[in-house]
């Protein structure tokens, strides 16, 4: 049996349609403390001191920044909630797995999370449904400023932001969109669009593969470069090509609305009707069709009551968030059982 959430998260609003294919925005920035070791010179003594410290002095964020967090240390949080958090994009795959003392403050719906002494002292992340990085680096600079008053920064005037990874060295900032890209990735040149995309100073990845075998047909922009790159630079360049991948789906999509429609539209009702009335389904064909779906309401090839929950239930249905639901251990077939319960209990109605 199920445990159902009752709480609104932020990536339960997103909406797609033809011409606007962006999942996703996120601005992360790396920040450590002037007069402290970093996080990887440590002892698990001092880093239990430094979080508390820094818990502490932070603790008024909710009343002098107007949201509502959450302290909270990763060590005392279960593997499969911190796995969770990984899937939920909370955490990357380091912190969910990391050992040694590590702090979180997360706000109720989650588009906003301090992580202190992860690989650096303070990474803090703001995200949203849609593109929308310039206001999420205005967020993430208010909340930003409010820490620099409770802590001065290493910075260097030469360098900028000084990271434990010389790749965060400079503005300390990773901006990142995420796109739902169906038709490109059938597509004969969309392999050799992303690897050649490198020149324009972005990194493009498959959120649940590579290539033709990313499932759910996710991918997501961002920079891979720091150091000698203004922050507006970088914005501007991770949004001129997340709008160039747009329009190419864009295009294709109009094109095969108008030569398959037919095949489009029975593709997404097939989807439909697999993910209403199967009893077992693999995390490969659930992102799979429910990816075809999302493309086919988009389009207004099928309606369905619940269209902004879509996104919601590729998140929801990964292993960890249903074993997290199911609060016991399970089988692999027990995973791909209460897998398709869980879509068929989301997925509503057609209209």
């Amino acid at each position: 049996r199920l445990s159902k959430r009752t709480k609104k998260m932020w990536y339960d609003n997103v909406s797609l349609n033809t011409d606007y294919n962006y999942i996703s925005s996120r601005i992360r920035l790396a920040r450590n403390f002037d007069n402290a070791l970093f996080p990887s010179k440590l002892s698990d003594t001092e880093a239990k001191k430094l979080i508390d410290k820094t818990i502490g002095e932070l603790s008024n964020i909710s009343t002098d920044l107007g949201m509502q967090t959450n302290a909270d240390i990763l060590d005392r949080i279960s593997e499969i909630e911190r796995m969770s958090m990984y899937d939920r994009k909370i955490l990357n795959l380091t912190l969910a797995k990391k050992k040694t003392p590590t702090g979180i403050i997360l706000n109720d719906n989650e588009d906003i999370s301090i992580v202190i002494n992860g690989d650096d002292h303070i990474r803090l992340q703001t995200l949203s449904v849609g593109i929308s990085l310039y206001e999420l680096l205005e967020k993430a600079n208010r909340i930003d400023d409010y820490i620099n008053e409770h802590f001065e920064y290493a910075f260097n005037e030469k360098y900028g932001y000084l990271t434990t990874y010389p790749t965060n060295i400079g503005t300390g900032m990773r901006a990142a969109i995420v796109l739902h890209l169906p038709a490109s990735t059938q597509s004969k040149g969309f392999s050799k669009l992303i690897s050649s995309v490198g020149r324009f100073g972005v990194a493009i990845k498959g959120l649940h593969g590579e290539g033709r075998e990313n499932h759910g047909a996710l991918f997501e922009i961002s920079n891979p470069k720091t150091l000698g790159i203004s922050e507006k630079e970088i914005l501007d360049t991770v949004i001129k090509v997340a709008n160039q991948l747009n329009a190419n789906e864009r295009k294709l999509r109009e094109s095969l609305i108008i030569e398959k429609r037919l095949e489009k539209q029975d593709e997404a009702y097939k989807s439909f009707g697999v993910l209403k009335y199967a009893r077992k389904l693999s995390l490969k064909d659930a992102l799979s069709f429910l990816s075809s779906l999302m493309e086919g309401s988009a389009d207004g090839l099928i309606e369905l009551a619940n269209e902004s929950k879509l996104y919601s239930m590729m998140i929801g249905a990964q292993s960890s968030n249903l074993l997290k639901m199911a609060g016991r251990p399970l089988s692999e077939d027990e995973i791909d059982e209460i897998r398709a319960k869980y879509i068929r209990d989301n997925i509503g109605e057609l209209l």
